[in-house]
């Protein structure tokens, strides 16, 4: 499980920056989010969830990680994106630029939770 963990984590660092550099391509074209993005900050969110409970069945078995924080981390990967999407809505000024930006805070949170959790 814990390997399990481990390269679900780097996915997750790795398909955020990926989400953050489409984002930002879109708002530079001066384009609109389309479904094919929302989707993909969809899986996203998915990469998150199922992080967080692998994590809960770790915790469940006695593996705790090193850091408290690293549960703040967590937290804050699965909520944040719902949050900027309901924020924003449909509105479609800037939505690309904002999505990219969150893309971008969800990749330090992928990278900061790495460096607590071993």
């Amino acid at each position: 499980m814990i390997a399990l963990h481990e390269l679900l984590s780097r996915v997750i660092a790795l398909y955020t920056l990926i989400s953050a550099g489409w984002g930002l391509l879109i708002f530079l074209r001066h384009g609109t989010v389309g479904d094919s993005y929302r989707t993909t900050l969809m899986i996203a969110e998915g990469l998150f969830v199922i992080q967080a409970l692998v994590g809960l069945e770790l915790l469940g078995e006695g593996k705790a990680p090193a850091q408290p924080i690293h549960y703040l981390y967590g937290l804050l990967g699965i909520v944040v994106l719902p949050s900027m999407v309901g924020y924003l809505g449909r509105e479609k000024r800037r939505e690309s630029l904002w999505l990219s930006l969150t893309a971008l805070f969800l990749f330090g949170i992928a990278i900061r939770a790495i460096m607590t959790g071993a």
